[in-house]
């Protein structure tokens, strides 16, 4: 009986390793290639079973036998899964905000901390004349320093090498492999390193200090086997569709057949993403975008959002509340599990602050997350987090879609052969004050009714090809010759569901809401219940608002949020409509912003609440009718945490730009416009040679125990032997620092250690006047 029993699990478990799919795909938790270590693929294992609702004993028996096929068949866990139950949000280090990453993560909240992945942004900028970098000079030494850093931390972490067509790191042949590469060093190395993320892929190739575009795409093709083996993620973002048509997502895999091969057999690893940078064309951007995922070409769909997209109202400058939209609806809408950004991350994401003083009189450097990123970005995620976002799947997406456009054409411009047809969003969900293509200048969507329309090269799997209408580029003018022609089978598809100016859409009971104006105008609309047995709900939106409107038999759970940097409060309204008696209701402020009020009325049987506030609120209505035949039945959103990466052994790397300092000569937070070179990260520290001096950082050591202490630093004139070493408030010795060639030949000055488990303090302090300036680089600590 028990191995009759344990047969049919074990074939069971092998039904279900091979569907368990990426909403479709092959398998999300797992990636083709080497073995890993077993018990981190087992806690994977176990933690998406339980993002599906199992129960633990099922999930323990499935989770063991699951394990063992995937060993037979050679198959590796994904190192952090990515899906509606466990979705990512991308915090930047940023170079151009010349980054502590220990202080950038030491602001993350904990309750966003198992989500966040730390993105090592070196960002792009060059001397187009010498080549030379201009911001982060060093890569591979900012990256790898960084990267030890979000290891310590166990913290999940991508590099951002290039933007455009440069790179701070080497290109390779499609069929490279690329193991012994810098890329394979990144994955062996550290257990927390997820892939490589390259940014805006649209412009840049073809310079003397790049390459061709299909080079690129070829190195792709090659890095898409490696991040197969480990488990881990290429990431590419797109915009500019117009100009580059030509290099769109659909053309990435229309024009490379080797690269369309490799993401049609490993599109788990692969994460596409719609990025607001070029002003125009954001409609196009989404669609195609969009589609490289429900085709099955990208096994994850995310955004990165960017202020240089902004076009405002007669000249004005990028409003942060108008930076909310995108991200409730493609998140809640089109099934984004990814956000990247926003950008530019110094200006809407982290600000750098002046150097501040600690309670003992050490100068500091400190940097804070900007409002914005916190009542926008941070809080909407949490949305996601606490069930009121619920992302959909890849399968739920198509059928809420249902029409796809298949590029078909092998002639005709780029734009006809890559993009999605010109007057595509005319007449639907284009703003009618807008234009199409170049002129697309609004990301906003004039109505909810008709869903995002994706369009694709082919439809690459079973799902895929689930969409019910398939329209080929080339039937597109013969099939809808007019506007209207083409609204009249819209309107078919998707009937309307409310009326209004407002956005609207609607997925269960849930409905994602905006006012799509930008000339400050107020946008209303009435919704007709699906859910509650009340009658409808009328709103009035302030520029800006956004919403997510959920309704219950008994209850409405409404989030609003208008963000803006201001003191000036807007009023919504909402009216509910049909409640058999006088509706009581309830509201929190949310995130860290001027507290909200409302204020209530209730004649005719309408209750009217407005709602004033300037940042993100929860209201809770609690409201009944006597309407029957409503819907029951709702998806409830699970989300579970991702597993943390394993603990981290290797070396552990304190950049000395980033210590705290008394006295000292000088501190370069980034060496790049000046003589000293050959530094790694992106500065260094002078000590000087005041008899006061002293620096110091805190580490953190995994166990107890003697540790080796590599000091890497450079001295021109001579021995230094003035600089006591303490560890935790202890002398423990007195190095000697040999003259170097040139402040920017650096040698390494070695002492052994005892640190205890976890954080300690590590300090050099001058004993009297330096006869010369040491120049602190870095150190090391490895065990």
């Amino acid at each position: 009986m028990i191995v009759s029993l344990l047969i049919v699990i074990e074939n069971f478990s092998k039904l279900f390793l091979l569907s368990f799919t990426y909403e479709g795909g092959p398998t999300s938790t797992f990636g083709s290639g080497q073995k890993g270590d077993l018990q981190m693929k087992y806690s994977r294992i176990c933690s998406v079973l339980k993002a599906r609702n199992m129960p633990m004993l099922v999930v323990w028996v499935l989770a063991l036998m699951m394990l063992l096929q995937a060993n037979a068949f050679g198959v590796t866990a994904m190192r952090r899964p990515i899906s509606p139950s466990q979705p990512m949000i991308m915090v930047h280090a940023d170079v151009w905000n010349s980054a502590d990453p220990q202080k950038i993560i030491d602001l993350i909240p904990s309750d966003l901390r198992p989500y966040v992945v730390i993105n090592i942004s070196l960002s792009i900028n060059h001397d187009g004349t010498t080549g030379a970098w201009k911001t982060s000079e060093y890569g591979y030494e900012i990256a790898k320093s960084w990267l030890r850093t979000a290891a310590e931390n166990r913290m999940w972490a991508t590099i951002q090498p290039s933007s455009g067509g440069f790179s701070h790191f080497p290109d390779y042949a499609a069929d490279a492999d690329l193991d012994t590469t810098i890329y394979g060093e990144f994955f062996k190395n550290y257990p927390n390193f997820l892939g490589i993320n390259y940014a805006e892929q649209f412009w840049g190739f073809d310079d003397q200090w790049s390459l061709t575009w299909t080079e690129r795409v070829n190195h792709w093709t090659a890095l898409m086997k490696l991040t197969n083996k480990y488990g881990g993620y290429l990431i590419v973002s797109f915009t500019g569709g117009y100009y580059g048509a030509g290099i769109n997502s659909v053309a990435m895999v229309k024009r490379n057949p080797a690269f369309a091969a490799v993401l049609k057999q490993y599109p788990q690893n692969f994460i596409m993403e719609e990025k607001f940078t070029m002003a125009y064309g954001f409609h196009d951007i989404e669609s195609t975008s969009m589609g490289m995922w429900l085709s099955g070409y990208a096994g994850h769909y995310g955004i990165r959002f960017d202020e240089c997209g902004w076009v405002g109202n007669s000249g004005e400058s990028f409003q942060v509340a108008a930076g909310a939209a995108p991200y409730l609806e493609h998140m809640m809408l089109t099934g984004e599990t990814v956000v990247d950004g926003p950008e530019l991350i110094w200006q809407q994401s982290i600000k750098g602050l002046s150097d501040g003083t600690t309670t003992d009189g050490f100068t500091t450097r400190r940097w804070e997350f900007y409002s914005q990123f916190q009542n926008i970005t941070l809080d909407i995620f949490r949305k996601v987090l606490d069930g009121t976002i619920r992302i959909l799947s890849r399968k739920e997406v198509i059928d809420r879609t249902k029409l796809v456009i298949v590029n078909d054409a092998t002639s005709g411009n780029d734009q006809f052969k890559y993009s999605s047809p010109e007057t595509l969003f005319e007449g639907l969900y284009r703003m009618d004050s807008d234009g199409n293509y170049m002129s697309n200048k609004s990301w906003f969507k004039k109505t909810g009714r008709y869903p995002a329309i994706p369009t694709v090269y082919q439809l690459a799997d079973d799902t895929a090809q689930s969409f019910q209408v398939k329209v080929n580029r080339t039937a597109y003018a013969t099939r809808w010759p007019t506007i209207a022609s083409k609204q009249t089978e819209f309107n078919n598809l998707f009937p309307s569901e409310y009326t209004g100016d407002i956005y609207a859409g609607r997925s269960e009971n849930a409905w994602a809401t905006y006012n799509p104006y930008k000339t400050g105008a107020t946008a209303s609309g009435s919704i007709p219940f699906k859910y509650n047995t009340c009658e409808k709900i009328d709103v009035t939106y302030s520029q800006y608002t956004v919403g997510v409107i959920k309704e219950f038999s008994d209850k409405l759970s409404i989030y609003l949020a208008n963000f803006n940097n201001s003191t000036t409060m807007k009023t919504d309204v909402l009216k509910i409509y049909g409640s058999t008696a006088e509706p009581t209701y309830s509201f929190t402020d949310r995130g860290s912003h001027l507290a909200s009020s409302i204020t209530k009325s209730w004649s005719g049987g309408v209750l009217t609440l407005n709602v004033s506030h300037n940042g993100p609120l929860d209201i809770t209505v609690n409201c009944s009718g006597t309407a029957t035949g409503r819907l029951t039945s709702y998806t409830t959103a699970t989300v579970v945490a991702p597993e943390i990466p394993p603990i981290y052994t290797g070396p552990r790397q304190y950049e000395a730009e980033d210590f705290d300092w008394k006295s000292i000569g000088g501190n370069v937070a980034n060496g790049v416009s000046l003589a000293v070179r050959n530094y790694q990260g992106l500065g260094y520290l002078k000590f000087g040679t005041n008899s006061a001096a002293r620096i110091r950082d805190t580490v953190r050591a995994p166990v107890a125990g003697e540790y080796t202490l590599e000091t890497r630093y450079s001295v021109s004139g001579g021995n230094v032997t003035t600089i006591d070493l303490y560890v935790n408030g202890t002398k423990v010795a007195t190095p000697t620092f040999s003259k170097t060639a040139s402040d920017g030949t650096f040698a390494i000055n070695t002492q052994t250690v005892t640190l205890n488990a976890g954080v300690n303090v590590i300090m050099f302090q001058a004993n009297a006047t330096g006869a010369y300036s040491v120049i602190f680089d870095n150190i090391v600590l490895t065990s």
